[in-house]
């Protein structure tokens, strides 16, 4: 259980805005673009997530046996995803002996994997990349025939009420009981989930980071409709009454992202 985080300081860490010109606006919005469908390709099997996250977990470069061994699978087959996420440039490979043997006799150098450069600065834990990952799939493959950014954001929702839906089926907390804040319980999940959310007692959300940030602050509209989506849903779970109206937001610019909560119980 995470505990719930209530500060007296509501002050975050800014991020410096950028003026952009409509042109390097543009090359931003290709390169969200990019990131998110290299994103979809690459993790939308659940068994190479694994194999993924296997890699990026461990301290050392590892061989396909090691993999397959963590994982539980065929060698030939981890040595197949293995390879996929090198092509896609998010592993490297290397070829070397672990024993430290040289010369004649010693054996052919073994591949192993380590997670790519690049990828050791980025900030998304395992789990939203597996949840991004599963939520972008499911938006494409929606053949209903209505807008993305409405599916997406369904989803979001969807997402954001079963989570709700479990604490209550848990036993954690009731909707209506005695002491249950429905801002409150909103926060607690969130926090379990990256956003860093906090409430003063006054009926607002604020957030001073965000499980998605680097791809919201490239695609604003698409993550932070999805993100909200996601509160509102856990929202709705606590107080199917309650209302979200959003008044800032972190990827436009803002201190924080915030959010107020109207007919809570």
């Amino acid at each position: 259980m995470v505990a719930l985080l209530v500060l007296p300081s509501t002050d975050c860490v800014t991020t410096p805005g950028l003026v952009l010109t409509d042109q390097v606006e543009n090359a931003a919005a290709r390169s969200a673009e990019h990131q998110i469908e290299r994103l979809a390709a690459a993790l939308g099997d659940p068994t190479r997530r694994r194999v993924f996250f296997m890699v990026r977990e461990s301290d050392d470069a590892v061989s396909k046996d090691q993999v397959a061994e963590i994982v539980g699978i065929d060698r030939r087959l981890a040595g197949f995803h293995l390879d996929k996420l090198v092509d896609q440039g998010f592993l490297t490979a290397e070829f070397h002996r672990r024993t430290g043997r040289s010369g004649p006799g010693a054996g052919r150098p073994a591949k192993h994997y380590r997670l790519a450069a690049q990828e050791l600065t980025m900030s998304l834990p395992a789990r939203h990349y597996d949840l991004l990952a599963s939520w972008l799939l499911k938006a494409a493959a929606d053949e209903s025939g209505a807008p993305r950014q409405d599916i997406l954001e369904r989803i979001g929702y969807e997402f954001g009420f079963e989570v709700g839906l479990a604490e209550v089926a848990a036993g954690r907390t009731r909707p209506g009981q005695d002491g249950v804040n429905a801002v409150e319980q909103v926060v607690r999940l969130l926090s379990r989930y990256g956003f860093a959310a906090q409430t003063a007692g006054d009926g607002t959300i604020r957030a001073c980071a965000c499980p998605f940030e680097e791809l919201a602050f490239d695609d604003p509209e698409r993550i932070c409709g999805l993100d909200r989506a996601i509160w509102k849903g856990m929202l709705a779970a606590f107080d199917h009454d309650a209302t979200l109206s959003v008044a800032t937001t972190r990827a436009r610019g803002d201190e924080a992202c915030v959010a107020e909560v109207l007919g809570t119980a």
